[in-house]
């Protein structure tokens, strides 16, 4: 009676072992060229946009795009700019014949909302928080404005605002797929939400999460945007799919967090020792940082001049991209 069991154990032993193996690649993002598309679940694919932090060379892209193909219709993360939402839209049209019925605009910079208009003639509705709707009526005509200098698609295009507002919480669900647009708290602008795919532990982070060395943070309250990734960290997510830079596991999280807490103690100790901005920003030595990003952290100079703006009492948080006043604080780029 005892070799039929141990025999049988051995038998699946061996099973079990290969199972492991063969999943372990599976949990892996694959690797992707700049432009490409790759259905990543069951009816949701992800657009990858060319972006470097180092390499100019490389065209700016704008933002990535995920979309979710439902029963009837077609969900969008992020409108981009005027020309990359045709890009997208042409990408689309490649992966189903529905209707783009929804886009959500993450925030209210012109690489995720300027697209507005463009997506609105294929008759889609566009979404933000309803902090992103005030910033992009508010501070978007004169944003607008200063983009239509340097961009021909934008001075071709309008501003289109937002068409469905919402406070914290928004769902989009028709038994096939579901999609939960949040607003988690002010990160990178006050107005930032994220798309949560809890049936396929996906999570689109807009630009409140970055793969790489793209964080903008004149809009942002980093204080805030470290609680705002930790709420991310709670989420049942397998799959990350930020505003910019390659797919990524949920280890992104922890390395975007890490930026911000240790940018902070940093330029906090140096306040504390008298320093100028300059030094701190010369004594800023953070290996980890390059091997995420490819790019020393020293080159991150307006990420460290905005914390010391923020820690020496000189932002007010609120006003924030309300009403920029020169180019870069627009936003456009997002970087």
């Amino acid at each position: 009676m005892r070799r039929p069991a141990k025999l049988l154990a051995l038998l699946l032993a061996p099973a079990v072992f290969l199972l492991v193996v063969l999943a372990k690649p599976e949990d892996k993002p694959p690797e992707m060229k700049f432009n490409d598309v790759r259905e990543i679940a069951p009816g949701v694919f992800f657009r990858y946009s060319s972006i470097s932090a180092s390499d100019k060379t490389v065209p700016f892209g704008g933002s990535n795009h995920t979309w979710v193909v439902f029963k009837d219709y077609v969900v969008v993360i992020d409108a981009n700019f005027p020309k990359e939402a045709a890009d997208c839209i042409a990408a689309i049209k490649k992966t189903t014949d529905k209707p783009i019925k929804y886009v959500l605009d993450t925030h209210h910079h012109g690489d995720h909302a300027y697209g507005n208009a463009v997506w609105a003639k294929e008759g889609a509705k566009i979404i933000g928080s309803k902090q992103c709707a005030r910033l992009l009526l508010t501070g978007g005509p004169d944003a607008w404005r200063q983009a239509a200098k340097d961009r021909k698609d934008i001075a071709e295009s309008e501003l289109k605002q937002v068409d469905i507002a919402f406070d914290e919480k928004y769902e989009l669900s028709d038994g096939t797929q579901k999609v939960q647009l949040l607003f988690l708290g002010h990160a990178h602008t006050a107005g930032d939400a994220v798309a949560y795919l809890p049936d396929h532990k996906i999570l689109c982070t807009g630009d409140a999460c970055v793969n790489g060395a793209y964080n903008y943070t004149g809009h942002a309250n980093t204080a805030s945007w470290i609680r705002v990734v930790e709420k991310m960290q709670a989420l049942d997510v397998k799959l990350v799919c930020p505003g910019h830079g390659p797919l990524a596991e949920t280890s992104v999280f922890e390395k975007q967090k890490r930026w911000f807490v240790e940018l902070r103690k940093h330029v906090q100790s140096g306040i504390d020792g008298g320093k100028k901005l300059d030094e701190i920003v010369a004594a800023l030595d953070l290996p980890w940082y390059k091997e995420w990003t490819g790019v020393d952290a020293k080159t991150r100079g307006e990420n460290v001049e905005h914390v010391f703006k923020e820690l020496t009492g000189k932002i007010d948080h609120d006003k924030l991209g309300a009403n920029p006043t020169r180019p870069g604080d627009s936003g456009v780029g997002g970087r």
